[in-house]
């Protein structure tokens, strides 16, 4: 009897078909410079985009990881669109470098064919058509956005932190003096 209910329990494992993942787009931006400016994340799914803004980031070097979240309906076609546009220049995961005083950006991409996920500086960014797409999928979030109490965007970057206080300098001898 335990032997059929393995088997039955097995066969019916493998014939589950999975659910295919819905085609999205998560933009998220993490800590610049300036702690003045909120980290905030796009999500483009259905015909729907999720916005996510960070609640008082001005707090020098305290990360709150609080969050308003908004979402507003643009339409299948403009989801599709934005899609198929950063699906195009941002084919591979590509490293685009390190900028220290930047803001960094990552960008989640996941159709039906693909799923790229890249991180990067815009300022590094190889062509005018790639941040011409990240440009337009911010000026996306001036629509008639809706609060909403949660939605759970899936990017590390908007909990990413600097190391508090900052590592202390170890010295194993006497400082000299450096003659000019």
């Amino acid at each position: 009897m335990k032997r059929y209910i393995l088997l039955s329990f097995l066969v019916i494992s493998c014939t589950v078909k999975q659910q295919p993942q819905p085609e999205s787009l998560v933009l998220t931006v993490g800590s610049g410079i300036n702690p003045n400016e909120p980290r905030f994340g796009i999500e483009l799914k259905g015909d729907t985009l999720f916005y996510c803004e960070e609640i008082n980031p001005g707090e020098f070097l305290k990360d709150t990881f609080l969050y308003k979240y908004y979402y507003c309906i643009i339409g299948k076609k403009k989801v599709n669109e934005m899609l198929d546009r950063s699906e195009a220049v941002f084919d591979t995961k590509v490293d685009y470098g390190h900028i220290a005083d930047a803001s960094y950006y990552q960008l989640d991409i996941n159709t039906e064919a693909d799923s790229v996920k890249t991180t990067f500086y815009i300022p590094n960014l190889e062509t005018d058509n790639q941040k011409q797409v990240v440009y337009d999928i911010i000026a996306l979030k001036d629509c008639d956005l809706k609060p909403m109490e949660y939605h759970d965007f899936k990017s590390g970057i908007l909990q990413y932190k600097l190391p508090q206080p900052p590592p202390p300098v170890i010295m194993d001898k006497a400082p000299r003096l450096i003659k000019e």
